[in-house]
């Protein structure tokens, strides 16, 4: 049976009109859950932070402290940051006054932790000096006496650091 023109554009528009009720009808897709809070990095007491710029690497000194830091992945698993450090080589020997050297940096916080208050935080860090090591010829598991006669720990031999929320 052969349809007149006229009927055959009336059943496409119907099927048209139908098809786009159905669209016009369906539910609009759930909105996304909001984002959970940001996640942070906090080190020696420090009020935790997005991003920091500064991390005081070694605790209660000046021994290691990484700034400039440009941070890539921040809020995943691994985040990762290129700066630069400011070593005091003279923190596991006897020195007067310090000697300050600004060396190469990278860090990867890692370890996602949930922490009072819904907060999130990165619970790892860890430190390399890609051009290796500034503090040449000492050892890993040795103690030094510092300036106030204390006794001082190396920076960790994996060069990994626990962090606090």
């Amino acid at each position: 049976m052969r349809l007149p023109a006229g009927k055959k554009t009336a059943i496409a528009a119907t099927l048209l009109l139908s098809l786009l009720l159905l669209v016009a009808c369906s539910h609009a897709p759930a909105p996304a859950p909001p984002p959970g809070p940001p996640v942070t990095l906090g080190y020696c007491g420090s009020n935790p932070q997005v991003r920091p710029d500064v991390v005081l690497v070694v605790c209660d000194t000046n021994d290691i402290t990484a700034e400039n830091l440009t941070w890539s992945d921040w809020g995943m698993p691994t985040a990762r940051a290129k700066g630069s450090a400011v070593v005091d080589l003279c923190s596991y020997e006897e020195c007067a006054s310090g000697n300050f050297v600004t060396v190469l940096v990278e860090m990867t916080a890692s370890k996602i932790v949930h922490c009072a208050g819904n907060a999130r935080s990165y619970s790892t860090l860890r430190y390399v000096f890609p051009d290796g090591s500034p503090f040449k010829g000492v050892p890993a598991a040795v103690n030094s006496t510092g300036d106030q006669g204390q006794d001082l720990p190396v920076p960790p031999r994996n060069q990994t650091v626990s962090l606090t929320c």
